[in-house]
């Protein structure tokens, strides 16, 4: 990988990063006792800390270091987590976020960003200094068994002369405590590995080493979250040399040491050596080795879920097809290994045994392994057949092997996959890769929709009906195989609409903050698909929905009580799909739109005239929101006051033909739903003639199609209609919307032809002069001179080379 694709790879690590630390934040601040989230959070932060290190951003990296130090000493209990805390860690995580973007768009960090760096380190740093949680700071709780966890309880002498000794030398040994000589406690960064630090070697390089105690600097976390690149050592080491040597020894880590000066007066206090603790000084005989632990041991169960990880990778490989035989060796080789380090003389001479009695060949390999997988099971399967393995086992070994069950439909051979073997594997691809198969497919959709023209014109044209009929059904097959291709590709391009949710929890945060309110957000439907660029495009409008919710919506808590409701206000988020459409809804339990302050400021702004505001319905004055430069803010501030808000909110979304309904109940809220396509890549459109021209039209917009006789249509003044199905249909020609000066033509038996579009929540009758046939096309928008250019959608190329204008009923009436 060159260090171009490394540094892409980089930063989109980090965003991924900063959007789960984002999330983190807001869910940590909820519940801060949480130690799950604590730990989740803490191990996003040291990722993104990690992955900084790989480059000579120091910028980025001092600001991350230093959230990361913040929340270790949250995440261990020695610090509170406070609301200030937050907004320092949030404060940080934004500008983490800026200067990620800077190094995509430069490549590098700017000087500048250095200051605003430093001074936002500083202000997580200024935090440590905060109080610890009441529970941790309660007296009386022995700091050395808290300093490392798999410590013994202390022997009741300590407590009363342990104040001459530091917390992290109350488990020294006493033969180690000697007076003169120097103690210190040396703790590695935890991304020291990453730096090329050896803290193991440099500990035992230690000039006049006496003593060296390696134990574990804070909890090793589950052990499937373990990560082994993150150093969580703490070393005491004592030695006899002058202090001098010592620190020029330890020159480059002098933040991450403590010293002590051993004293006669000392060393009485001192206690046996923990337990968990490793020990290479000679005079060290209270030390247990590691062995000793008994069951339960959380390092010995470290080592066995290791092991058993292990195991199950060496069955996925003898799962894969084609395995070559030196692989089936050397997973051979492996699993006599991994039976060695389980710790059980007795099963490893039993399994053993049967391991070299195993017939060559993955397939009695991988069933082997299946029966024989380590686990903790109380019975060993001796109910085996195939593979010709013995299952009588050693006595002891049936509380170490478990018999891992195959999984339903399988024969537990070699084929079977791991059961532990994790979910579905992913694959990351660049947009711009997915946005070409995108292209591709688009072109196939035109291609082949070149062959019905072909066949109609070996037919009309060169009289070939035979022909024609071969050509309909290789059109046919290529059509399947295109719409499966193309159903494909779509799903490849589906997000889950939580992908923009997210970044509402922060949003409406801020902004509840701001305002003095306070406000539940509440998520629903978040797994619920469509197209990457209707998620896309959903963003804008959505975060205009809730800043005029948060802002106009939902009352500040005073007024809410006063009004009979809970402090707190809801706004609520909920997606779903219903068949071709996403709908979303907002809805809050606000004090709703005051219709009549809505009238008063249309007309005040000279929206609308002041007799038709009055004639308007509840719910009409409601839609005034959507005018252009409609506000009911008195002042202009930065969340409101522009008259930029619901219309463009509207344009947004019905620019991906969309639509957007709106209703309110004064007093009770507000409710706003969207419905948008699934997808923006394929369109559907129906073909019309006008003039003699073609046009198309989105189907989705499409009511009906229908011929009216020409007697059938009233006319008042220049106005036409026609009554269908009991409802009056206004009519316009759709000449006359394109400036085309030619009337409408009618069929021989004197009938108009009038496609029936919904506007709304209204419907539109177009009278054209005929209908042809649907087709898929691929929209593009429009480009050049024809930019701007209102009442149409775009173009798209035909099959048969010629270009449709699509047209944009909304904009046309």
């Amino acid at each position: 990988m060159s260090s171009t694709e490394l540094l892409d790879q980089f930063i989109l690590e980090a965003r991924e990063c900063l959007e789960q630390i984002g999330q983190r934040l807001l869910d940590v601040e909820k519940n801060p006792g949480d130690r799950e989230l604590l730990n989740d959070l803490f191990r996003q932060v040291h990722t993104l800390k990690g992955n900084c290190g790989l480059f000579d951003f120091k910028p980025l990296e001092r600001v991350v270091h230093a959230g990361e130090d913040l929340l270790d000493r949250v995440r261990n209990g020695s610090l509170a987590y406070s609301g200030d805390i937050a907004d320092a860690l949030l404060a940080a995580m934004d500008y983490t976020a800026e200067l990620v973007d800077l190094i995509a768009t430069e490549g590098s960090l700017p000087a500048t960003t250095e200051g605003r760096a430093q001074e936002l380190a500083t202000a997580l740093r200024r935090h440590l200094a905060g109080p610890a949680p009441a529970a941790a700071a309660s007296p009386g709780t022995a700091p050395a068994a808290a300093a490392s966890p798999g410590t013994a309880a202390a022997p009741a002498t300590a407590p009363a002369a342990a104040p001459a000794l530091p917390d992290w030398l109350a488990a020294l040994p006493a033969t180690a405590c000697v007076a003169g000589h120097t103690a210190l406690r040396y703790l590695p960064d935890a991304d020291c590995f990453f730096k090329g630090e050896d803290p193991w070697h440099l500990a035992r390089s230690t000039p006049g080493l006496q003593h060296l105690q390696v134990r574990a600097a804070g909890d090793w976390g589950s052990v499937a979250d373990f990560d082994c690149y993150r150093c969580n050592l703490e070393l005491v080491v004592v030695s006899d040399a002058p202090r001098a040597y010592i620190e020029e020894h330890y020159r480059y880590v002098p933040d991450q040491l403590s010293w002590h000066a051993l004293e006669a007066a000392a060393t009485a206090t001192a206690t046996a050596a923990a337990p968990d603790s490793a020990s290479t000084g000679a005079a060290d005989p209270a030390a247990p080795g590691p062995d000793t632990a008994a069951d339960g041991d959380p390092l010995r169960e470290l080592l066995r879920a290791r092991i058993a990880r292990i195991w199950d990778d060496q069955r996925a490989l003898l799962a894969r097809p084609g395995i070559a035989a030196g692989t089936v060796a050397a997973t051979r080789r492996t699993l006599a290994a991994l039976i060695d380090g389980w710790d059980d003389a007795a099963l490893a001479a039993s399994l053993r045994a049967t391991l070299e009695a195993l017939p060559a060949g993955a397939a009695p390999l991988a069933q082997w392994a299946l029966q024989h997988r380590p686990g903790a099971a109380a019975a060993c399967d001796t109910t085996a057949a195939g593979g010709g393995a013995p299952t009588a086992a050693a006595p002891g070994a049936s509380a170490l092997v478990a018999p891992l069950e195959p999984r339903r439909g399988s024969s537990g051979g070699a084929g079977d996959d791991s059961a532990s073997g994790g979910g579905q594997k992913v694959l990351k691809v660049a947009q711009d890769k997915i946005d070409r198969l995108m292209d591709l497919i688009g072109e196939m959709v035109v291609a082949k929709n070149a062959l019905p023209y072909l066949a109609n014109r070996a037919e009309t044209v060169f009289n070939q009906r035979e022909l024609a009929r071969e050509i309909k059904t290789q059109y046919s097959v290529i059509n399947r195989i295109a719409e499966d291709m193309q159903h494909a590709i779509m799903q490849v391009r589906m997000l889950p609409v939580g992908t923009v949710f997210q970044r509402f929890g922060r949003l409406v945060r801020d902004i509840s903050k701001k305002l003095g309110k306070e406000v539940n957000l509440v998520i629903e439907g978040e797994d619920t698909e469509a197209d990457k660029n209707v998620i896309e495009s959903l963003a804008d409008p959505l975060i205009h929905i809730l800043r005029n919710s948060l802002d106009h919506g939902i009352e500040l808590p005073a007024a809410r009580m006063a009004a009979g409701k809970p402090a707190a206000g809801t706004l609520r988020v909920a997606a779903r799909q219903e068949g071709d459409r996403v709908i979303l809804d907002i809805t809050d339990d606000g004090a709703g739109i005051d219709t009549d302050r809505v009238r008063a400021k249309a007309v005040e702004r000279g929206l609308i005239p002041a007799d038709r505001a009055c004639l308007l319905s509840e719910h009409e004055a409601v839609q005034l929101v959507f005018l252009p430069g409609f506000s009911t803010a008195e002042a202009i501030s930065d969340l409101s006051g522009r008259g930029v808000g619901m219309d463009v909110v509207r344009s947004a979304v019905e620019r991906i033909n969309g639509s957007v309904e709106l209703a309110s109940t004064r007093g009770k809220g507000t409710q706003i739903r969207l419905a948008l396509p699934l997808s923006m890549a394929v369109t559907n459109v129906m073909m019309i003639e006008t003039a003699g021209r073609r046009f198309g039209v989105p189907m989705d917009l499409i009511v009906e199609t229908v011929r009216v006789p020409a007697e059938d249509i009233h006319h008042f003044k220049s106005a036409q209609t026609v009554v269908l199905r009991g409802r009056i249909v206004p009519l316009r020609a759709l000449n006359e919307l394109l400036a085309l000066d030619m009337p409408p033509r009618q069929n021989g038996d004197g009938e108009h032809a009038v496609l029936v579009v919904r506007l709304g929540s209204e419907n539109l009758g177009l009278l054209v002069d005929d209908f042809h046939g649907t087709s898929d096309i691929i929209l593009k928008p429009l480009e050049g001179v024809l930019t701007g250019i209102t009442g149409f959608a775009g173009t798209a190329l035909m099959g048969d080379g010629s270009v449709l204008m699509i047209l944009n009923p909304k904009e046309l009436s």
